[in-house]
């Protein structure tokens, strides 16, 4: 008999109350997020960037950048890129459990709901990218769209195949983009070694996003270690 969907409960006691415990457990740590300083908005965000994971991260050089807030637990910073023409933010966030990413989209909410542009970066490894073709590329990019920059975007970036999917923060982000018919588009970079952030594809897109002067150009942690075969 298939077990596929059935619940299967313990036969014995001291089962449940181990499972008891990790309930209690989870129940403790649920404290709930809060900016360290108060959101304060005086003017229109042109453009709202949202980069996740921690090698993402190293592209940005933050000693150019205005730290504006921050939320330690998650590691989530957003920084404003000071320019004469445009209001610019960028957001950092890297090593945060998924169970939050409603309550960070929640709190990441007064900065990107009414900019006019909204765009998401998230890296992951490439086998985690499902298709039947062969691929050989060591960065592939794909896009998820809004309805509304389906078709005034300028990247000229692959729409994301079924049955690949987004998630974290930058799926909440995106999806409140679309139900507030706005401006919004989450791009997923499959990298073959995340570890190694002087990635050429990733290089030109953060340039043409027009960031690219704040590009932290690091290291290659993979080419340049003292590993040697």
């Amino acid at each position: 008999m298939s077990l596929f969907g059935e619940v299967v409960e313990p036969i014995s006691r001291n089962i449940w109350e181990d499972w008891d415990e990790i309930i209690i457990e989870r129940d403790d740590s649920n404290s709930k997020l809060h900016w360290d300083n108060e959101v304060v908005i005086n003017k229109t965000i042109d453009s709202f960037y949202l980069l996740d994971g921690k090698y993402l991260k190293q592209f940005v050089n933050t000693t150019h950048l205005q730290l504006i807030n921050t939320v330690k637990e998650v590691n989530l910073n957003i920084y404003e890129i000071h320019t004469h023409t445009h209001n610019k933010y960028i957001c950092t966030i890297m090593d945060y459990n998924l169970i939050l990413s409603s309550e960070i989209v929640q709190l990441l909410q007064p900065y990107f709901e009414f900019c006019k542009n909204v765009l998401t970066v998230q890296c992951i490894s490439m086998s985690e990218y499902r298709t039947n073709q062969l691929n050989i590329q060591p960065c592939l990019i794909r896009g998820i769209y809004t309805s509304k920059a389906l078709n005034t975007s300028e990247l000229d970036i692959p729409k994301l195949e079924q049955p690949n999917i987004l998630s974290g923060v930058p799926a909440g982000v995106i999806t409140l983009r679309q139900h507030l018919d706005q401006m919004g588009i989450a791009l997923i970079c499959y990298v073959e070694y995340t570890e190694d952030y002087q990635i050429e594809e990733l290089q030109k897109l953060l340039h043409k996003l027009e960031i690219g002067s704040n590009i932290q150009k690091g290291p290659s942690i993979v080419l340049n270690s003292n590993l040697y075969i």
